[in-house]
């Protein structure tokens, strides 16, 4: 069951880009120090890269759609309306520079963390 959970959280990843697969069975996540690398090229403040933003738009819609389908209570609780994609993106790129001694770790676990710490869920946002 497990592992049925794992390959499916990869074909999720995959679809969104956030795994890129170069052999058959060779996955490789991207890192937490090469994210912020690319999140740092073309950004100034307040205004992040292309590459971010989109890394993180699609982390975020990959998370939600996961915790929809396995109707699991969600990580964190962005609302669309008060928080810009931008907004967003900014906080994960200043997590990944605060915490660049964790570069060599998958880059989804500080996204996750990032996010988990930015936007947490209140008993009254999940109900």
């Amino acid at each position: 069951m497990k592992r049925f959970i794992y390959t499916n959280i990869l074909m999720v990843m995959m679809l969104f880009g956030l795994v890129s697969v170069t052999h058959a069975e060779e996955e490789e996540l991207l890192t937490a120090g090469e994210l912020k690398t690319n999140c740092d090229k073309a950004a100034s403040p307040g205004a992040p890269s292309n590459f971010c933003m989109k890394y993180v738009g699609d982390f975020v819609l990959m998370m939600m759609a996961m915790q929809q389908a396995e109707q699991s209570p969600p990580v964190f609780c962005i609302n669309p309306q008060a928080n810009s994609l931008q907004s967003v993106t900014v906080k994960v790129h200043g997590y990944l520079r605060a915490n660049s001694s964790r570069r060599a770790e998958p880059a989804q676990d500080l996204v996750l963390e990032a996010l988990n710490k930015n936007y947490p869920c209140s008993l009254s946002s999940s109900t």
